[in-house]
């Protein structure tokens, strides 16, 4: 065996001077140490071939050998510590890639490993690294477990609780795998731990104590030269946190974050037919679903309001068997002329809903179609590149923008190729990605796991992903994505909550509850989230002013920069009891060029907080004058020494703070009749002085837009925009006038 390794490295996280230390000891066993405290000590070692579980803990996986290297990636520089381990007559290797600001620890499979299934998907055929769930020196620690359908955001499936041996809150197995983000008591240290390769088989359970990550124990076998990875990172905070974990992971696999604003669907407002519309599995009396979006249509340019295209849910096309896709073509009692009718006549391009593939279906060979399919008892899964091509640039030629890939969950937990293998989930998506791709569609997941969210680092078309349960009217939770937007965000993908009825009463349709009573916080929640904003009324039923809140005339979407995520104090109250925000606290902001404006989003509080304006990431000497949504008539200054206090609330009684920096005494407050007011959608080019303030506003011509500033006196004035030919006006603001200029 080769020397004894002991390793002490030094990362220094990026915003605060806190420092992280692998120290790995002669039998491979590790410590990761944080300021010369030791946070989590290493559990043991395994992994299964030959249907035969080798460990460390009993010394039937023995170390062969140790070494070292160094080289470089898209992560930067590294040293690559690794050990060789014996499996039997097997060989496998484990190694920790060393970054600046990260580890990557993987494991290795030089040969083909067969007989690796444990026989069920809970656990994992292998395990490395593994930590220790145990207290330590330093106090307290929380953590949110990321894991679920919806990016976590389905009700009780991302947890937080203290890191504790009794915590029964982490996330495990098929289900309930994904990032975990460790903290002390006032976050000023986070760690966040994921999966950094092959994320549909990466998985993670808790085994005595301890928290692993391996292979999906489902697998049968693990091909040659196959890797499985995991990253941790060092930073603060819980959001900050994750986002830099995220940034690892783009950077790894080339996606932009801010990819999807070039989306059109994320960027214009649309109407959906989901689950919870009033149009969903229902038409209007005596006609067919033709007639019906035809009437939408015409009834949303009667009153104003600028739809831009329409998501048809899962009722167009054809079912078969165990309620699967038969044939993804629009029937002909639903759509009698097709989609591409539908499309001239309304002038709506598409989000085309789509879900598992029924055993009989008609693309399968095995049912006389043309390409290849594995089918199980439950569902098929295409396993044919070209079947992809097909199937997506047929559907953009009816008028398809964005491809909507749901139910993925159900797919995955009832076709047991996909769990068997270690490759064919990840191909599944990839080649669905690459078909999107090269026909300049784009995707949105929906029922996706986790593992789903996160392969979407290697699919360029995958722009969007629902954060949410499906809307329902008069639903209590479903709106509460701040948490499941930190991830999505994370990843490079719009968060979506679903659509939402903008009116009370809508009867006639088929819930049990056709009541909606939170209207303006399910509209409010849309324009925040960065993603798809779709309201779903039935014709004649909608609130034409709510709705428009979120865009411009043309149906363009007013959005922050970011969409709306739980702020630290909201994670500190879930994890210890007390100290943080006890409710959904958010926010989120919009930057044009140097000027940045904050919103502050808070519901449910059932205790009121303390906002200081540092939690917003500005600094001591930064002014802000804060108008709230609901009840602002003048603007109240918020700053290091004037914290914003948010008021115990409800849903009813929600609260949307615009706070924006005071420079020279002015501030752009912006639109009062838009959730978003200072959106850099609309403006462009702020400039201050002692004596003026001047912003370029932009719009459609013939829009009035409405601006709120701050005078140095305090005061607010109200100046009203008409959008010249060029859709470019200046707005000059001095303490005697307020004025609008052609530019």
């Amino acid at each position: 065996m080769a020397s004894p390794v002991c390793l002490l490295l030094v990362i220094v996280a990026a915003a605060h001077a806190a420092t992280l230390s692998l120290d790995i000891h002669a039998d491979f066993s590790y410590d990761l140490v944080i300021d010369n405290l030791v946070w989590l000590r290493s559990a043991p070692t395994s992994v299964t071939v030959g249907g035969q579980t080798f460990t460390t803990r009993n010394g039937s996986l023995r170390l062969l050998s140790t070494k070292n290297s160094t080289g470089a990636d898209a992560g930067g520089s590294y040293t690559r510590y690794e050990a060789s381990w014996a499996a039997g007559s097997n060989t496998w290797v484990t190694f920790a890639r060393v970054y600046e600001q990260n580890i990557v620890f993987g494991q290795y499979f030089p040969t083909d490993f067969n007989g690796t299934s444990i026989g069920t998907n809970e656990h994992l055929l292998s395990t490395f690294p593994g930590f220790l769930i145990e207290s330590y020196q330093g106090g307290q620690r929380g953590f949110v477990s990321y894991g679920g359908a919806m990016i976590g955001g389905m009700p009780g499936t991302t947890k937080v609780d203290l890191w504790d041996p009794a915590t029964t809150s982490l996330g495990t197995g098929i289900n309930g795998s994904g990032p975990v983000v460790l903290f002390n008591e006032d976050v000023s240290t986070t760690l966040v731990l994921g999966a950094f390769s092959n994320f549909m088989v990466h998985s993670q359970d808790k085994v005595d104590d301890a928290l692993v990550y391996g292979i999906l124990g489902s697998v049968e076998s693990v091909p040659a030269g196959f890797a499985i990875e995991t990253l941790v990172t060092l930073s603060h905070g819980v959001s900050d946190a994750v986002l830099a974990w995220g940034d690892r992971l783009l950077a790894q696999y080339g996606k932009n974050r801010f990819a999807y604003k070039r989306d059109f669907i994320l960027t214009h407002l649309g109407y959906s037919t989901d689950n919870g519309a009033y149009y969903y599995y229902n038409t209007e009396p005596g006609t067919n679903y033709e007639d019906t979006m035809i009437a939408v249509r015409a009834y949303a340019d009667s009153v104003g309001i600028p739809y831009t295209y329409v998501l048809l849910d899962s009722w167009w096309y054809y079912k078969g068997f165990n309620s699967g896709v038969s044939r993804w073509d629009a029937r002909p009692d639903i759509f009698p002329h097709g989609l591409e009718y539908l499309y001239n006549k309304t002038g709506w391009p598409t989000q085309l809903h789509n879900r598992y593939w029924a055993t009989n279906n008609t693309y399968a060979k095995q049912n006389g179609g043309k390409w290849d399919f594995i089918i199980d008892p439950k569902m098929a899964i295409p396993t044919d590149a070209d079947f992809w091509n097909h199937l997506i640039t047929d559907k953009r030629d009816t008028g398809m923008l964005m491809y909507e890939q749901d139910w993925l969950d159900v797919q995955f937990d009832n076709t047991p190729a996909l769990q068997a293998s270690a490759t064919l989930a990840r191909q599944w998506m990839l080649q669905m990605g690459a078909a999107a791709a090269r026909a300049g569609v784009t995707i949105q997941e929906c029922m996706s796991y986790v593992r789903h969210v996160l392969q979407s680092v290697e699919m360029p078309a995958v722009t969007n992903a629902r954060a949410s349960d499906d809307y329902q009217p008069g639903t209590n939770s479903q709106w509460m994505i701040g948490t499941s937007s930190i991830l999505a965000h994370a990843v490079g993908l719009a968060p979506s909550k679903d659509n939402y009825w903008s009116t009370d009463n809508q009867p006639g349709a088929i819930y049990h509850v056709n009541f909606e009573p939170y209207n303006r916080l399910q509209a409010a929640v849309s324009s925040l989230s960065t993603g798809p904003v779709a309201p779903a009324d039935k014709i004649g039923l909608s609130n034409a002013a709510l709705i428009k809140m979120a865009c411009m005339s043309d149906g363009t979407l007013l959005q922050p920069d970011a969409p709306a995520m739980a702020i630290d104090a909201q994670f500190i109250q879930q994890a210890f009891g007390s100290g943080g925000a006890a409710g959904e606290l958010w926010s989120t902001f919009t930057r044009i060029g140097d000027y940045r404006v904050s919103y502050v989003f808070a519901a449910t509080m059932t205790a009121p907080y303390t906002l200081s304006s540092a939690e917003l990431g500005y600094d001591a000497s930064t002014a802000l004058a804060v108008a709230e949504a609901n009840t602002t008539a003048t603007a109240a200054v918020f700053d290091a020494g004037h914290p914003l206090n948010v008021k115990a609330c409800g849903r009813w009684d929600f609260q949307l703070y615009t706070a924006s920096p005071v420079i020279s005494g002015w501030a752009l407050l912006g639109e009062p009749d838009k959730w978003v007011r200072v959106s850099n959608t609309r403006f462009a080019d702020p400039a201050f002085s002692d004596e003026v303030f001047a912003v370029s506003v932009r719009g459609v011509p013939g829009e009035v837009v409405h601006v709120d500033v701050r005078r140095p006196n305090g005061s607010v004035v109200t100046t009203d925009c008409t959008i010249p030919a060029g859709s470019v006006s200046q707005l000059i603001v001095t303490p005697s006038i307020n004025k609008c200029d052609s530019i």
